[in-house]
């Protein structure tokens, strides 16, 4: 069991399922060494447009320079069901230790039901760059 805790990053690698199970006994897993901060949602309108605002910070928690992936939004309506999702770069693609970066996505017109906007960093399931 002390080998599985000390090596749960490989175990998460390797089975990705695992990391929530290690969440839930509170040794989260972050492979990615980075972090969202000061996550901020605002709707505005312009010109007659409704608009979704994200913004937020992505923070390095490593010791060493590492790749800033392409970010995933997705609208979720009132039971968290994406009903759209976009995909967009950041302004860097590497982050030296400890450093920040500051994001923001406008996303137009979204759909009536949209509520709320999960971020995540995009993996190999979302290579479509595209919208559905």
């Amino acid at each position: 069991n002390v080998a599985l805790v000390g090596a749960r990053s490989e175990v998460v690698r390797f089975l990705p399922q695992t990391a929530s199970l290690f969440a839930a006994v509170g040794l989260p897993v972050n492979l990615r060494n980075l972090k969202f901060e000061n996550m901020r949602i605002s709707k505005e309108a312009q010109e007659g447009l409704s608009s979704l605002i994200v913004e937020g910070t992505i923070v390095s928690i490593s010791n060493r320079a590492v790749e800033v992936p392409r970010l995933r939004f997705a609208a979720r309506d009132v039971v968290g069901q994406e009903v759209y999702t976009w995909t967009a770069l950041p302004g860097r693609s590497i982050l030296g230790p400890g450093e920040k970066l500051d994001f923001r996505s406008r996303f137009v017109s979204p759909p009536e039901t949209a509520v709320d906007v999960m971020v995540r960093f995009a993996g190999a399931q979302d290579a479509a760059p595209a919208a559905k």
